[in-house]
């Protein structure tokens, strides 16, 4: 930086060591900013889950807040969300779903198969 200043121009190497430091601060800043989003995400967690599945179940309730940015966004009209919005919002939590109910099915299925042999192998006679 200081030669840029005497007015010498960058040697190749120089040039590559300054992009170098200048990514790296850049790095530094972006790893900073998605940290913080994690860190916003994990303490509201809850509260951000509740009012996306509120706003796609419910969007015509207003709140004070949508009230004034729609007054804002008055040129682009309010949707209603339809039955194929709702099958797409189902269909991606399809892999979530299963991925809850495969541990109950297969305890239930090794269950149901273990009381089957045992009935059969030890099959009491009458």
């Amino acid at each position: 930086m200081m030669q840029q200043i005497q007015n010498k121009p960058l040697t190749p190497l120089e040039k590559l060591i300054s992009d170098k430091e200048r990514i790296r601060k850049q790095c530094v800043i972006q790893e900073q900013k998605l940290n913080d989003d994690f860190s916003y995400i994990q303490e509201n967690a809850g509260s951000l889950l509740i009012s996306g599945f509120t706003t796609l179940l419910f969007p015509n309730t207003k709140s004070k807040k949508t009230e004034s940015t729609e007054t804002a966004t008055a040129s682009q009209p309010v949707t209603p969300i339809g039955f194929s919005d709702y099958l797409s919002i189902a269909q991606g939590l399809l892999p979530v779903a299963w991925d809850v109910v495969r541990p109950f099915l297969l305890t239930w299925g090794i269950r149901k198969a273990q009381s089957w042999f045992t009935n059969l192998l030890f099959k009491k006679k009458k």
